[in-house]
């Protein structure tokens, strides 16, 4: 008997493809939170987008979901599940690494923008002038420290790339380790110490109670001043209006954000009329047919895998 597998994940429509071919698999096609209610009984398993998972489908899961036993996130996080947690017997998985490289090159292609002060330039531009007098001169990330919130999969991938511009990377993760591409790997209890020496931080960590809001007025208190900060992880680690007063100070010299809190911001907010500010649309995991074949190849092993009753991989609940 074929187990059901149903996927909500909009635009991916490589992995119907995939599942579909898969011999033991009924796949089911979901595309809203009502339609999951209804595919919901009978189900043994779901691929889904991570953000999918709200407070109303954890409940949905609990009120309908009988046979549920296993959810594959295509995505790194999974703060969804955290915050809202998933009825036993069932096992949470994630991509894994499969996104890290293209996150870790948005990630640095907004640091070295910020750095060279390239959002600066846009306005002479439109005006047809060669004009240097703005606000702030370009830096470098030569010699300079770049503080690495995070170091998973798109931490580290963060850091082999600034590494190559001669940076000094200092990571900090839960507990001290070393690292071939970090110069320091220290406890997140020394988060405040490292930023004091800190030109750039880069945010990549995983979403939860303990780093929800962690970048808050006290840290930006500690951050070097003139520092930029980059966040491509979660708009909630860094508290938004904390950031809005350091950038209109000008203590923060610059934020490039690929997410925000909230997300996406109203259009009157304060958050907009910042100086030195580039956001994009939560586009950082998207653009890579490497990334498409990660995730397609870790869906097709994991499901072999529970089908066959082995360990899956990239258990995250």
């Amino acid at each position: 008997m074929s187990a059901r597998i149903l996927l909500w994940s909009p635009l991916d429509d490589y992995l119907g493809d995939l599942l579909a071919a898969l011999d033991g698999v009924d796949y089911r096609r979901v595309r809203s939170e009502a339609e999951l209610a209804e595919a919901l009984p009978g189900a043994e398993a779901m691929v889904m987008l991570g953000h999918f998972y709200t407070a109303s489908v954890a409940e949905l899961i609990r009120a309908r979901a009988d046979r549920m036993r296993w959810i594959q996130l295509t995505t790194a996080g999974y703060d969804g599940i955290s915050f809202h947690g998933v009825p036993e017997p069932i096992t949470v998985t994630n991509a894994g690494h499969s996104h890290a490289p293209m996150v870790a090159e948005h990630a640095v292609t907004l640091l070295t923008a910020l750095t060279r002060r390239l959002h600066s330039f846009a306005e002479p531009q439109a005006r047809h002038v060669f004009d240097r007098a703005i606000p702030l001169p370009p830096t470098t990330l030569e010699d300079a420290t770049v503080a690495i919130l995070g170091y998973g999969g798109i931490g580290r991938e963060t850091a082999r790339r600034v590494k190559a511009f001669g940076a000094h990377v200092v990571a900090i993760a839960r507990s001290a380790r070393t690292d071939e591409f970090a110069d320091e790997v220290v406890a997140s209890s020394d988060l405040h110490a490292v930023l004091a020496h800190a030109d750039a931080l880069v945010v990549a960590s995983a979403l939860t109670a303990e780093t929800k809001g962690m970048i808050d007025t006290a840290a930006f208190a500690a951050l070097k001043a003139r520092a930029v900060l980059v966040n491509i992880a979660r708009g909630g680690i860094v508290d938004t209006m904390a950031m809005v007063a350091a950038l209109n100070s000008g203590h923060l010299a610059g934020a490039g954000l690929d997410v925000t809190d909230p997300e996406p911001p109203p259009t009157d907010h304060p958050l907009w009329s910042c100086p030195n500010l580039i956001v994009t649309p939560h586009v950082s995991g998207l653009g890579s047919p490497a990334v498409r074949r990660r995730i397609a190849d870790l869906v097709r092993d994991n499901v072999g895998r529970f089908l066959t009753g082995q360990a899956l991989l990239h258990r995250v609940g």
